[in-house]
């Protein structure tokens, strides 16, 4: 028996998918790390690793902000497509994609971090 390829909108559900569950874990990995930082530094009282930690706390932020930003635009446009594609709302890609989205959703109003970064774009 050969394999077939999916048509190409069944691969589109599957690719869409696949970026936002990696972003989903990316926001959560970075947004570990900052939590972790944020215990350190409120643990130290040295000033010179105070300094150091409140540094990587900020490039972490940074890192976290941007993985929010990420996945909550690839939530938005996996969601649109979804929405587009009702022929396929019965399809198995279709649940994968719409609990990738559920996780997605837990994740950006879990993984905040108190500053948002700030948009370039005006």
């Amino acid at each position: 028996m050969f394999w077939r390829k999916p048509p190409p909108v069944i691969r589109q559900f599957i690719l869409r998918t696949a970026v936002v569950n990696h972003l989903g874990k990316c926001l959560r990995k970075h947004y570990n790390e900052y939590c972790q930082l944020s215990i350190h530094l409120a643990k130290r009282s040295d000033v010179k690793t105070e300094e150091a930690l409140s540094d990587l706390l900020k490039v972490q932020q940074l890192k976290t902000a941007f993985a929010h930003r990420l996945l909550d635009r690839e939530y938005n446009e996996l969601f649109t497509y979804m929405m587009d594609k009702r022929e396929l709302w019965d399809s198995p890609e279709y649940f994968k994609a719409k609990e990738a989205l559920g996780a997605a959703c837990r994740n950006l109003r879990a993984c905040k971090t108190t500053e948002p970064m700030k948009s370039d774009q005006s």
